[in-house]
């Protein structure tokens, strides 16, 4: 007992927990659950014995209460609410492990800061390195293999989604390695143009033209006044993409002859978006109630609509946010969900162009790029996705204050 309520033990434990959990998020929804209770509990008894209660009287806490709460109103009207029960409640564990990674980056010592960004630029480094393995030998590291030509597997295995993992650390490991190598920033081009090329090579199209489109910012910011460097990367960039679309027969499908109108008119995501809007329009004010439009969809009454298409309509989600919260908590919900964003954006906006903090920088380009209402995303609910969207945001309401490094 004594072992468990010990100071030292509890911080160590969860700035562990919270240095693996990019390997806890590579391994299955099943494990980022378990971190996900343990951060909870090392974070609430930390709090409760350090008696820092006030530390929950935060600007961005009642945002996210708000949120959550709006999840909640939401399931009086829920078409299934057994189905959303889960979700619904089980919001409140986001909103723990936000705060949890708040905690131990500004009440901790610097060491522990260094230990988990240093972590999780080497889980990264990893990452890529696979990649690069899968698609030179046509199995990563562990012997797994993509199932679709063009498209990287890494260790996901048979889930072919590993190009939301690269988006989601991508920018925090380029901003770690900028901290730790100020004094050599000629080596941050090098490192950029490597995790690019990386992006494009996973085979996501999506997830390659967010990630491209935060690093073009980021860089902006960074190297405003070192713009030679912002051309070198540029023009380094599209020469050797343009060079492996032409010696690689499915990347030229995938990025190439794959991209026209008539193609993306047929596509799964658009045929998505489409039946997403069918549901919204049965349902506008209250939606049908989070994880239910995989319930919807499948109705009667949707079969009749043009957009309807047996083998593209059936999904678990529209996948893209916006019409998912739109879909499945309405009007009402969609509101909450603009003004919590809007306010959350607005006030750490303000606040980077005060501080200038690299890392501040980096997750709000990533929530900003992440919730853009035209490029397919995963879900907001699902954990995998949600995991990683929400450990940018902690950092983003983290960095307003310059936390050391």
């Amino acid at each position: 007992m004594n072992l468990i309520i010990n100071k030292y033990f509890l911080t160590n434990a969860l700035c562990l927990l919270v240095t693996l959990l990019p390997i806890a998020i590579l391994s299955g929804s099943l494990v980022i659950n378990i971190f996900h209770i343990l951060i909870s509990i090392f974070f609430l008894i930390e709090i409760y014995k350090e008696k820092k209660f006030n530390f929950f009287n935060n600007y961005f806490f009642y945002l996210l209460l708000f949120l959550w709460i709006s999840f909640l109103i939401n399931l009086i009207f829920s078409s299934n609410p057994e189905t959303s029960l889960p979700r619904s409640i089980g919001f409140i564990r986001f909103i723990l492990l936000i705060f949890a990674i708040k905690y131990i980056f500004i009440y901790e010592n610097e060491k522990y800061n260094k230990f988990i960004l240093t972590g999780w630029l080497i889980v990264f480094i990893v990452v890529t390195l696979d990649l690069l393995f899968e698609f030179s030998f046509g199995k990563n590291t562990l012997g797994f293999e993509s199932y679709i030509p063009g498209r990287l597997a890494s260790f996901l295995n048979d889930e072919l989604k590993i190009g939301g993992y690269y988006l989601g650390f991508g920018l925090i490991s380029i901003a770690t390695l900028y901290n730790f190598s100020e004094k050599k920033s000629y080596l941050i081009p090098i490192f950029i143009l490597i995790f690019l090329i990386v992006s494009f090579l996973i085979g996501e199209r999506s997830n390659f033209i967010k990630l491209l489109t935060i690093v073009f910012l980021f860089t902006i910011f960074i190297y405003k006044r070192k713009l030679l460097n912002y051309f070198i990367i540029s023009i380094s960039l599209i020469l050797i993409l343009y060079g492996f679309v032409l010696k690689n027969e499915n990347l030229k499908y995938r990025y190439y002859k794959q991209i026209n109108y008539s193609k993306i008119s047929e596509s799964l995501y658009f045929q998505h978006y489409k039946s997403a809007l069918s549901v919204y329009k049965e349902n506008p004010y209250f939606g049908v109630g989070i994880k239910n439009f995989r319930n919807e969809i499948v109705k009667e009454k949707y079969k009749n609509k043009e957009s309807w298409n047996n083998r593209h309509i059936i999904s678990t989600h529209p996948h893209q946010i916006n019409l998912e919260i739109l879909t499945e908590t309405g009007l009402f919900g969609f509101l909450c969900y603009l003004i919590f964003f809007i306010l959350s954006f607005l006030k750490t906006t303000k606040i980077y162009f005060k501080n200038k903090n690299k890392f501040l920088l980096s997750s709000l380009l990533f929530c900003l790029i992440y919730l853009n209402p035209i490029l397919p995303s995963g879900s907001f609910f699902t954990t995998y996705s949600a995991t990683i969207f929400w450990i940018n945001f902690a950092l983003m309401i983290t960095f307003i204050k310059n936390t050391k490094i």
